[in-house]
């Protein structure tokens, strides 16, 4: 570490004001991201006037927002007013190994910032913050808003690249002859899965709304091995399946909600059959963990989603005619998640 003062040496004020500031740091990441600052930058520097001239932005104040960001190792400045990208930069870059851009545009997008203006609603009541500020839940705005549902699907599928092959990796689907992934969005995880065993079928299920805009590369290879079907979760899942999985899933809902899914789930699986549920699960340290800032996330934006413990994941699956089998960990990613494995009682 450099000789600048450490976070455990600054007095308590100071702490409390670098917390404060994470709302400047979502803004400003979010800001760069969506006008693609990136994706024009590289190892060598770059004069601020010309990323601003490339991207529409106000020079002055994108060299204000761009030192700021440096300062936090996003970007390398220098000489004075060039800019180069770091490693963390680098996840600003739309054709990124693993892009988080789409990720912070979203952080940005209006129904995440009007919910967020209710937050104190959140902690009076236990609502969520979209119902507060549109009247409806976050699907149904997201519905009703097709560029914001298509930043919020990139911003998955781009979440997905580096989660999904800590996935596959941690987890052995052998013995699995034909698994649904359950709002699956555009499939990422089902293919992944399905490229790894060869002898596997599959099905995407998601809204309507969304398999409809599902990328025709998605499933390239993989011909007649997968099926597409819409419809809602709470009403039915595919027939047929002896395993369903679920990733960032059932941490959206309450538990009155997950159970209907579960049940659905339960009733169509065969004796053998597993449910596999890809959701962080929130420990019992003190420390600060992805699980915990995502909790809040959940609160604000879901009508009563959370991150859940093991304790509440076994309890939520003794309820819907499930056991918690085990929970496989996987590899650490920007949002960790783990395999949580259910198995008829």
């Amino acid at each position: 570490m450099s000789d600048r003062t450490t976070h455990t040496e600054l007095p308590p004020q100071a702490v409390f004001a670098q917390l404060l500031f994470g709302k400047q740091l979502t803004y400003s990441l979010s800001g760069v991201a969506r006008l693609g600052v990136a994706d024009h930058m590289g190892k060598t520097a770059r004069p601020v006037e010309e990323l601003a001239a490339k991207t529409g932005a106000h020079a002055p104040s994108l060299y204000r927002v761009m030192r700021m960001l440096a300062s936090l190792g996003v970007f390398r400045e220098g000489p004075k007013r060039h800019f180069a990208l770091t490693p963390v930069g680098e996840l600003l870059k739309t054709d990124a190994p693993i892009s988080l851009r789409y990720m912070a545009i979203m952080f940005g997008e209006e129904f995440s910032t009007r919910a967020y203006a209710h937050f104190t609603d959140c902690l009076r009541t236990g609502g969520d913050g979209v119902t507060k500020a549109y009247g409806k839940d976050i699907w149904q705005v997201l519905a009703e808003h097709p560029a914001q549902c298509e930043v919020f699907q990139q911003a998955m599928t781009a979440n997905s690249s580096a989660s999904v092959p800590a996935i596959v990796e941690a987890y052995d689907f052998t013995g699995i002859k034909r698994i649904a992934d359950v709002g699956g969005g555009h499939g990422l995880l089902l293919g992944s899965i399905l490229r790894g065993y060869p002898a596997m079928k599959g099905v995407l299920f998601d809204r309507p709304e969304v398999v409809g805009s599902l990328p025709k590369t998605a499933f390239a290879g993989l011909e007649g091995r997968v099926a597409v079907e819409g419809g809602s979760f709470f009403e039915r899942v595919p027939d047929d399946c002896d395993a369903y999985i679920m990733k960032h899933i059932i941490h959206d809902w309450d538990d009155d909600h997950c159970r209907t899914i579960l049940r659905l789930m339960r009733e169509k699986l065969p004796k053998n059959g597993r449910v596999l549920v890809c959701d962080m699960v929130v420990g019992d340290d003190p420390d600060p963990t992805p699980a915990k800032m995502l909790d809040i996330e959940m609160l604000v934006m879901t009508v009563g989603g959370k991150e859940r413990t093991e304790a509440e994941f076994a309890e939520l699956f003794a309820s819907s005619g499930l056991k918690l089998n085990r929970i496989v960990a996987t590899a650490p990613t920007a949002r960790p998640v783990a395999v949580i494995e259910a198995v008829p009682a």
